[in-house]
């Protein structure tokens, strides 16, 4: 029996998560949020099976990695986006694990950075929890067994949602928070982490970003004794995202291990500009931040809808036009050849949905800022098998 049809069958039995809602600036789950637990972890739905990984089915084989990730090569990176369905089986998550580890390795990728939602309620509050929707540590343990076992280097990436925000200020998301007491929200913050951070530890992670766009909140004196507390639990490396609009010219220095960027500049170019010229914007984009080579700089997004007008709003949604393949394409080749020719330390191409078969995608009826089964799918292969015959 096909893959295709077992998570057929399993689905019938226990349903799927809606399809993801379109990112601006970033992914928002539909799914209905429920109380946190007391330490600030979801609590796990009545009745659901929730095994640790060890007591579920055994990592399935699959393609390996033909090349490694090891320190001097670029991280080539592929963002999964996973929005939990709590009422998917233990089985179906491994089924759905492996579906998607296939897809990223098939790709020529050797990295994978798996980002998942946590919840504040309102722009002032002093706290954060998980929600239906965050995947309790024991169901992101499945993806990264997958993924360990496949050879993918692994990021953990915990992403503050902006469904809340938005409802309340359309104008508000989570770079604009402004917790009443910081001592609180960090403290809050903290609890949240510590059992990813611990599972990070157990499964072998070798990055955890410890904060996501958080623009409101750059330079809190905080975030150093975040960082310190991290590292008592976890011994890979700490990561921090910028957002592209204040990485280029902030002062900021996070005490992580490593910083990245979430990059969605805005060029002033035509539907019909070559890559090139878009190369060009790349890197005129990231000269406001330092000419020439970063070697220590990751890019955790690169992504764009397959649409008219993504040049001048790449981070856009869905506009309502028709599909594009052919601007999203040059915009990948663009990325890629910037980040490659200034020995960038790797990107990542946002995003697949943890939920989605990316071999059973519709390109015309898809969400528009999906790559797969689209012509940016085989540039993203091209642009990975160029990079790491160079490094």
């Amino acid at each position: 029996m096909t893959l295709v049809a077992i998570l057929v069958m399993l689905t019938a039995g226990t349903g799927c998560a809606a399809v993801p809602q379109e990112r601006t600036p970033a992914f928002r789950p539909a799914a209905p949020q429920t109380a946190p637990a007391a330490d600030g972890v979801p609590s796990r739905a009545s009745g659901a099976e929730h095994p640790s990984p060890a007591s579920a089915s055994a990592p399935g084989s699959g393609p390996a990695v033909a090349y490694p990730w090891h320190p001097g090569r670029p991280e080539l990176g592929v963002q999964v986006y996973w929005d939990d369905n709590p009422s998917d089986s233990v089985e179906l998550i491994r089924l759905k694990a492996r579906q998607i580890v296939d897809y990223v390795v098939d790709l020529e990728a050797n990295a994978i950075c798996v980002s998942f939602p946590f919840f504040t309620d309102t722009a002032r509050s002093n706290a954060v929890h998980g929600a239906r929707s965050t995947p309790t540590p024991e169901r992101l343990g499945i993806l990264l067994d997958e993924a360990k076992h496949s050879g993918l280097r692994v990021t953990l990436r915990p992403t503050l949602d902006e469904r809340n925000l938005t409802a309340a200020n359309r104008l508000d998301w989570r770079g604009t928070i402004r917790p009443v007491e910081r001592n609180a929200w960090f403290a809050s913050y903290r609890r949240f982490l510590t059992p990813y951070l611990a599972l990070a530890e157990r499964t072998g992670v070798a990055t955890v970003v410890i904060g996501t766009e958080l623009n409101s909140l750059e330079g809190d004196p905080h975030w150093a004794d975040l960082a310190a507390y991290a590292r008592t639990l976890f011994s890979g490396e700490t990561g921090y995202a910028f957002n592209w609009d204040v990485f280029v010219h902030t002062t900021v220095r996070m005490p992580v291990d490593r910083v990245g960027v979430d990059a969605y500049p805005e060029l002033p170019l035509p539907d019909d500009a070559s890559v090139e010229e878009l190369a060009a914007g790349w890197n005129a984009w990231l000269d406001r931040r330092a000419r020439g080579t970063i070697p220590g700089l990751l890019l955790y997004e690169v992504g764009a809808p397959a649409q008219d007008g993504i040049y001048r709003h790449p981070a856009n949604p869905n506009n309502g036009g028709p599909v594009n393949e052919v601007v999203q394409q040059r915009w990948f080749a663009a990325a890629c050849r910037m980040a490659r020719e200034r020995a960038l330390a790797g990107l990542y191409w946002w995003r697949v949905d943890f939920h989605v078969d990316p071999s059973t995608v519709d390109p015309l009826r898809d969400r528009h800022e999906s790559f797969a089964g689209r012509a940016a799918e085989q540039t993203i292969r091209d642009c990975f098998s160029t990079w790491r015959a160079v490094r």
